[in-house]
């Protein structure tokens, strides 16, 4: 049987135990800090209306993104344009070909318009905040598809969920 060293004292091994653990812990409340701070990476998240995530991405610098579907009856594509800014999602923009089908359009204190070379319409700095960060969609199908475009990165919703009722919002993680 070992004897127990003289220098041995377990209430030191106690307080060493517990420094270390207090420096454990004040780690994890200061990486805590650290997240509440601002830390957190805003995602662009599309939920279906039973729960299912089809898209999860990381929102990029300048915190945009857009949708670009196509009008089931007249059949010309629109882009709507989104921003996430200060807590809140706007929609800051769209492209469309013809004025009168595109849902928006322009009227005094809502963004500029303006004609772009190839005869579609702009309407930028629309900023209308979305109502509870939330953006309630329908996704299109196949006759009339929506895409989704994040940094460049295309996501297919029409491929994905056809129909669908889905919610698009930002989340914090």
């Amino acid at each position: 049987m070992a004897r127990a060293s003289r220098d041995h004292d377990p209430r030191r091994a106690c307080r060493s135990i517990g420094l270390r653990g207090a420096v454990a812990a004040a780690g994890l409340v200061l990486s805590g800090l650290a997240l509440a701070a601002g830390d957190a990476t805003p995602r662009l998240v599309v939920t279906t209306a039973a729960g299912e995530v089809l898209v999860d991405a990381a929102l990029p610098g300048d915190m945009t993104w857009a949708i670009e579907w196509r009008h089931s009856v007249a059949q010309v594509t629109v882009v709507d344009q989104f921003a996430y800014r200060d807590g809140t999602m706007y929609v800051t923009g769209q492209v469309t070909p013809h004025l009168d089908i595109a849902g928006l359009g322009s009227f005094a204190g809502r963004g500029t318009m303006e004609q772009l070379p190839d005869g579609r319409y702009r309407l930028r700095d629309i900023d209308l905040p979305l109502h509870r960060n939330v953006h309630n969609v329908i996704i299109g199908t196949r006759r009339a598809p929506s895409v989704l475009v994040v940094s460049g990165q295309r996501y297919e919703l029409t491929s994905m969920a056809p129909g669908a009722h889905a919610r698009i919002e930002v989340v914090e993680r």
